[in-house]
């Protein structure tokens, strides 16, 4: 996607937007439409609307029940041009324009960047634009949410929005309007380059989280100002007759085990006796599961804390499988004998298979995971113990793992929400299974069959849970600190295990020299 800088430049390579005619600058608009802040930010950084402090207006918010469109954009993209002159087309609607909220927020304070405004006031203060206003019969507003807290906050606290109309600028024609507003002076190059960055890196994933929510329309931004306004207003007028919208109700985690945990659930299978096999036990009992939703970057986040612990292997499920496929394919490239063709084809066959089911999101047979186990197991040789990412994804997995090694493993859950794994997979590109269709498969398996067994964990005291949802460094922390305690009791249940029997073979000892003397002392008195 490409982006625009947010300054309205009457000469430039591209035409850009005029602005609308007695429209004031941040501090105000002559525009009745126009929502400016109706509130201040206090020297101890809370809101101030009425005097209701931050949480008073969160506490006493009503969501509207009128429609609700965010409008993303990069700075320059046009995007408060084109909602000031929609609601002065369609009066009936109020436009909230964020970036003149935090322009006015700003004011009075040493705090010069917008993006350090904690989420927690930028929602109040938004929320107060809108009480400011209950008539309107829908709100336009542009420049929100800045990131995914913003939004999650938001779908916590409002939860309704209708569409999200994102001016999509090429990132080329971006960077060229940047330094042209450099050269003439309108424009701060250092500033406009940390304020493409923070777009790139916090409002893109915001876009694309809508984008899986099938909620985003693009319209292309780099033409002429006419142009992009005509597809704009049909973007508005298709979403406004819509019935397709988000709601808090509708907005139930696919994620989130703690909430699933919450509302009743039919109660999960139980486990089923299988049939004896010959696979052999692990050389060590020392397992722990890693579980999480697709896109908790579950696997990255164990290695890096797993770097402290070199004599324990790490197994992913699903690298396994893309190493498989990897193989699969190189030899096929490699063999060239009509034999090895031939032994080759079933490999080949499989791997086609399997790369099917991951392109729609569908799980790997059990069978197949745990044929990859086990090898990978073989292959790693004398460990202290092993922790397997991403395993098991349902009741019946755990159930054949505990039954073929007999081992019974703790799980630990990275526990994120809906919002925190769209986030995350929005950012993830070359996968097979990153395709919308995937995904949605994906979660929809995670909530049917992971969650249950999760639960059924829960009631065995084998489940650990970690918030997902927090910064990304408190994960890892709290990731570390729970990882450890498992490894930690592990090795310190081994070790009270050998004292045990270091003490009875002790005891057993005594016994016996007792024994020996009391033999020998009814000896001697018989002599």
């Amino acid at each position: 996607m490409g982006i625009c800088m947010d300054k309205d430049l009457q000469t430039s390579p591209l035409p850009f937007p005029h602005p609308p005619e007695n429209v004031k600058a941040a501090n105000g608009s002559a525009h009745p439409h126009h929502n400016g802040l109706n509130g201040s930010l206090t020297p101890h950084g809370q809101i101030s609307s009425n005097g209701m402090s931050t949480e008073e207006l969160i506490k006493n918010f009503q969501p509207p029940e009128v429609p609700v469109i965010f409008v993303l954009g990069g700075p320059g993209s046009g995007k408060i041009t084109h909602c000031e002159q929609m609601t002065r087309e369609k009066t009936s609607f109020v436009h909230i324009s964020m970036a003149d909220i935090m322009n006015t927020m700003l004011k009075g304070t040493d705090l010069k960047d917008s993006h350090v405004i904690p989420t927690r006031q930028m929602t109040a203060t938004l929320l107060a634009s809108i009480k400011s206003k209950p008539r309107a019969e829908g709100f336009v507003i542009s420049g929100y949410p800045r990131n995914m807290r913003d939004t999650s906050e938001y779908l916590e606290l409002v939860g309704r929005v209708d569409g999200v109309i994102l001016l999509n600028w090429h990132l080329n024609t971006l960077e060229r309007q940047i330094e042209y507003g450099a050269q003439l002076g309108e424009v701060e190059l250092a500033a406009a380059k940390v304020e493409l960055g923070n777009f790139k890196k916090h409002v893109i994933p915001v876009a694309e989280f809508f984008d899986h929510k099938q909620m985003l329309h693009l319209v292309t931004g780099d033409r002429k100002p006419d142009l992009v306004y005509t597809d704009f207003e049909k973007v508005f007028h298709k979403i406004v007759e819509s019935d397709n919208r988000i709601t808090r109700k509708s907005l139930k985690s696919a994620g989130s085990y703690q909430e699933y945990k919450s509302q009743p659930q039919p109660t999960p299978a139980q486990t089923q006796e299988l049939p004896a096999t010959s696979t052999p036990a692990l050389t060590t009992s020392h397992v722990v599961w890693v579980i999480g939703g697709p896109g908790s970057n579950k696997y990255s986040r164990v290695v890096e804390v797993m770097k402290s612990h070199p004599t324990w292997g790490v197994l992913h499920t699903g690298k396994l499988f893309w190493d498989y496929l990897e193989k699969v394919v190189k030899d096929d490239e490699d063999d060239e004998t009509e034999d090895k063709q031939n032994n080759n084809n079933e490999n080949i066959e499989i791997g086609r298979t399997l790369t099917e089911m991951l392109k729609r999101g569908d799980f790997v047979p059990h069978t197949v995971v745990i044929d990859m186990l086990k090898a990978a197991i073989k292959k790693e040789g004398d460990k202290d113990g092993f922790i397997i990412v991403g395993f098991p994804r349902d009741i019946v997995q755990a159930q054949i793992f505990q039954q073929k090694f007999s081992v019974s493993p703790v799980a630990l859950l990275l526990d994120c929400s809906e919002l925190e794994l769209g986030r995350n997979l929005g950012q993830r590109r070359g996968r097979v299974d990153d395709n919308k269709e995937a995904v949605k498969r994906r979660l929809q398996l995670y909530r049917e069959a992971t969650l249950p067994m999760l639960k059924s964990l829960d009631e065995e005291d084998r489940l650990r849970v970690v918030d997902g949802d927090k910064e990304p460094l408190k994960v890892i922390e709290e990731l570390r600190e729970a990882l450890e305690a498992e490894i930690s009791s592990l090795t310190n249940a081994e070790d009270d295990d050998d004292v045990e029997g270091v003490e009875l073979t002790d005891m057993m000892i005594d016994d016996l020299e007792k024994e020996v003397e009391e033999d020998e002392t009814t000896e001697a008195r018989k002599a």
